[in-house]
């Protein structure tokens, strides 16, 4: 085994294992398709203080063009406040296939990118499975768009000795491609939460959908200590769908099913989101990625034909500023804005 020592930033990263090789089984279907498995872990790593955002990128070169239907993240719970799972095109020059510090710039991906997985340590489970519905899959390999894989993990605690591993990915993947591939679209917030809202505070998020129709039929949503819940919704002609509703504080599913299945999403609609937050004291709360701060991530989960694959090469996102922006200042949402004046007085 070869040991590395790689200085990055303030923080330094130890690196006992750069890679292993993976193994691929196979087995069949109840249709009788051959279905696969690779397993892939983040490399043995030691990071001397807590906090801190470590990335790793890998080229798929056993995989020429296959299509994902499921991945499954296992963490290390001890050490790990949660685990984000994407694939990309190119990896951008200072992203090493090493593991490497990203606190300070995690968008490591040139040209097509999906982020696929976020599984938070607040999750129940002891394992993250995510399994694309029928007819939906993601193309990967080295022939496509998507030809590496990102592992991106959050620690709450120093790695001081080898824990092996932290992270568990296993892809389970079939070689015939589906109806729909897979995207997603982030909706999320900036800014901060004021100071006097121990009543609560509502943040807002609510964007038009200008690309190619799709269908919506997951959601997953993330906070942190002072949210407790969060909802998403497709706005269209003045009536409001429900894609999904969840307190995010001990939720026993990241990925909330889509009530009754697939939802359209047409060019014209919007696409909204808010997140009830109750701070334990009279200061401001910032949005932001550490532990200390608050988010307000609303992932939802698409399909799109294969024929508009140029139009969703990268996840797309949507972001509002706080204390700016409520649905008050959007005309497809103005019908039911003032929440915060209601909760707040």
């Amino acid at each position: 085994m070869i040991k590395l020592v790689v200085w990055l930033l303030v923080f330094p990263v130890t690196v006992t294992s750069v890679r292993e090789i993976p193994y691929i089984t196979a087995h069949h279907g109840e249709n009788g398709q051959e279905i696969y498995k690779m397993k892939l872990s983040f490399p043995n790593i030691k990071v001397h203080e807590p906090d801190q955002y470590i990335c790793y990128t890998r080229y798929l070169a056993e995989l020429d063009e296959v299509y994902v239907l499921s991945t499954l993240i296992e963490i290390n719970h001890e050490f790990i406040h949660h685990a984000d799972l994407s694939f990309c095109e190119e990896p951008e020059d200072f992203a090493s296939h090493r593991p490497w510090e990203c606190s300070r710039s995690r968008k490591y991906c040139k040209g097509g990118a999906v982020g696929v997985y976020f599984f938070d340590a607040y999750y129940r489970s002891e394992v993250g499975k995510m399994i694309y519905p029928k007819d939906v899959s993601l193309k990967i390999g080295f022939s496509t768009i998507m030809r590496h894989i990102n592992f991106e993990m959050h620690t709450k605690a120093a790695v001081t000795e080898v824990q092996y591993p932290l992270i568990n990915v296993t892809l389970t993947f079939i070689k015939t491609p589906t109806k729909y591939n897979f995207q997603s679209h982030l909706l999320l917030t900036d800014g901060f939460i004021p100071a006097n809202k121990e009543k609560g505070y509502f943040a807002e998020v609510a964007c038009r959908w200008d690309k190619p129709d799709v269908v919506a039929y997951a959601v997953q949503v993330h906070t942190h200590h002072v949210g407790y819940m969060a909802d998403a919704y497709r706005v269209r002609n003045g009536t409001w769908t429900l894609l999904a509703s969840q307190l995010t504080q001990g939720k026993t599913k990241v990925l909330v099913p889509v009530p009754g299945g697939f939802i359209d999403v047409r060019q014209g609609d919007v696409l909204a989101a808010k997140c009830l937050y109750i701070p334990k004291d009279n200061k401001p709360v910032r949005f932001g990625e550490s532990d200390g701060q608050e988010m307000c991530n609303v992932d939802i989960q698409l399909g799109y034909e294969f024929k508009h694959e140029t139009s969703f090469k990268r996840s797309s996102a949507c972001m509002t500023q706080h204390p700016k922006f409520s649905f008050c200042d959007h005309e497809v949402t103005s019908g039911i804005c003032g929440d915060n004046r209601k909760v707040n007085t």
